[in-house]
């Protein structure tokens, strides 16, 4: 792989390590990581041009290298690599550190329908599980709750007066063990609402049994929000992505069965959570009724 890469990117060093289907390498005071790439190539050109943008705006974030042919991606031994320069990569996620992204205004041009995305996912989960259920006894037993929460998510979207809100550079996930490493990857960003991080921030680190009592009363009172992201904030917050990612990830065999187990046992704090925040929203502004979260 080292001569590869010497070949490929004209990059001469001392060590190469090996982590699972990864490598990294030092140079001068960086480290590089050469990550196997798994996706659509149309979203590595979409993050190539936000990676340019933010660069423009001095806004730290790594860089994809490209190779001697001037391209993204490459081939070794038939498997698409792609070659990223970081000065960062093994510091905590933090609030903050989120936050800042949500000043990184950029207009959205895909015009991507939330409701429309999750009616969809939920339809289709609701298909799969009908024919798979009998093999997996804790995802049969839990799964009508969470679809019940998406449902949830989508009735309160179809209250919003309009889908208009601002849109800034956020990431297609945060996770609870995430590192600098993910934060900055240009690979995890996408365009969306303000809120979008920062509700699944809280949502992973919730879920990896971490207080967030305290973050999230801070940002209640000072989150600046328009009537619009109110709505979405809690939407996204009763949509459960911690749940639905840990269900596919089994269904794939990348998981065994017994880990959406942590999920389910913290469903009850869980909505006590949901709770302070819908009655934080009220006090605030007109927001809808939502009967199950009135119980006290």
């Amino acid at each position: 792989m080292k001569n590869a890469i010497a070949y490929y990117y004209n990059i001469v060093f001392e060590n190469i390590h090996q982590t699972e289907n990864n490598y990294y390498f030092d140079l001068n005071g960086k480290r590089y990581f050469l990550l196997e790439f798994t996706e659509d190539i149309n979203h590595l050109t979409k993050a190539y041009q936000l990676q340019l943008e933010l660069i423009k705006r001095n806004i730290y974030i790594h860089q994809i290298i490209l190779n001697k042919d001037n391209n993204f991606l490459t081939f070794i031994n038939g498997i698409a690599y792609i070659l990223l320069q970081t000065n960062y990569y093994n510091e905590k996620v933090t609030l903050n550190k989120v936050l800042s992204f949500s000043n990184l205004y950029f207009k959205n041009q895909d015009n991507i329908n939330l409701k429309e995305l999750w009616s969809h996912k939920n339809d289709n989960l609701a298909y799969q599980i009908t024919g798979i259920k009998h093999r997996y006894k804790l995802v049969n037993e839990s799964f009508d709750f969470f679809l019940n929460l998406g449902e949830t998510s989508i009735q309160l979207l179809n209250e919003l007066p309009s889908f208009d809100f601002p849109t800034v550079i956020a990431h297609k996930r945060i996770k609870a063990n995430d590192k600098s490493l993910e934060l900055y990857n240009p690979l995890n960003l996408i365009i969306d609402s303000r809120v979008r991080d920062v509700t699944e921030y809280f949502k992973a680190k919730f879920f990896n049994n971490k207080s967030i009592t305290e973050e999230l009363n801070d940002f209640l009172k000072k989150a600046n929000l328009t009537n619009n992201e109110y709505y979405i904030f809690m939407a996204r917050m009763l949509y459960p992505t911690y749940y639905f990612d840990l269900y596919e990830d089994i269904v794939k065999g990348k998981l065994d069965e017994i880990s959406i187990k942590k999920i389910v046992d913290k469903i009850d704090d869980y909505i006590k959570i949901l709770k302070l925040i819908y009655q934080s929203f009220k006090a605030k502004i007109n927001f809808p009724i939502i009967e199950w979260l009135e119980v006290i």
